[in-house]
């Protein structure tokens, strides 16, 4: 395994391990609320009986239940040192999808077109636009298991450069669409879904935003709508 590769990999752990530590902090917020609001509860229940008065520690328990949420919650807030403020440095789209296609197995029973028009650099890292790209092809693959059609297209409109990923496959089921960002949401038996959220904390790294549109009859569009950055 050459130095590149073992970069990449690496750089793709530590994005997978920052969207699952987002969801633990998220989940363990919600329980320390919980617990929160129950003790709260057994507080006042507590403050109106005799054993309030009667014994001193049960106060103090009550307090020192507080003060260790409040500790716990702050070490949950905490995310390290802040951003050293180093510009993403700019990055070509085409660029992106080439890399991702050199990394992705295209299977034989699906027919796939790729057109990349981009001529203007985004502010991004390469790494990220890399990975974001892979996501988004793996995500199109897995949804046409039989095969079926995959189109991708970088291209200018506007003041923006669009990085845009379309499939024939089964398509996002009416309803879920707000919940695919979400992480370990996924209608793919046997798959994590962490792709799309990755493709999305990806994106607003470089200020950009993504859009998931249904195609006809069936099948998936995103578009990611990426700023342009300085020629």
């Amino acid at each position: 395994m050459d130095e590149n590769t073992q970069g990449q990999q690496g750089h793709e752990r530590a994005v997978v391990a920052e969207v699952v530590t987002a969801v633990l902090r998220h989940n363990l917020r919600n329980r320390f609320s919980s617990i929160r609001n129950a003790s709260y509860y057994l507080m006042r229940q507590a403050q109106k009986t005799e054993l309030w008065k009667a014994d001193p520690r049960v106060q103090a328990f009550f307090q020192l239940i507080d003060r260790e949420l409040a500790s716990a919650e702050e070490l949950l807030s905490h995310r390290g040192p802040p951003p050293s403020g180093e510009p993403l440095g700019r990055s070509l789209l085409r660029d992106a999808v080439d890399r991702a296609f050199a990394r992705v197995r295209v299977p034989g029973t699906l027919r796939w077109e790729r057109s990349c028009e981009d001529q203007t650099p985004v502010e991004a890292d390469a790494e990220d636009l890399a990975l974001l790209a892979r996501c988004l092809l793996e995500n199109a693959l897995e949804a046409m298991p039989e095969g079926g059609q995959l189109s991708v297209r970088t291209f200018q409109q506007d003041a923006q450069v669009i990085l845009e990923v379309s499939d024939t496959g089964v398509g996002i089921p009416p309803g879920q669409q707000a919940q695919v960002f979400e992480p370990f949401m996924t209608t793919k038996p046997g798959h994590v879904g962490v792709g799309l959220c990755i493709v999305q904390r990806l994106a607003l790294r470089s200020q950009a935003w993504v859009e998931i549109l249904a195609r006809e009859p069936a099948g998936t569009q995103v578009r990611v709508y990426f700023p342009l950055g300085e020629s």
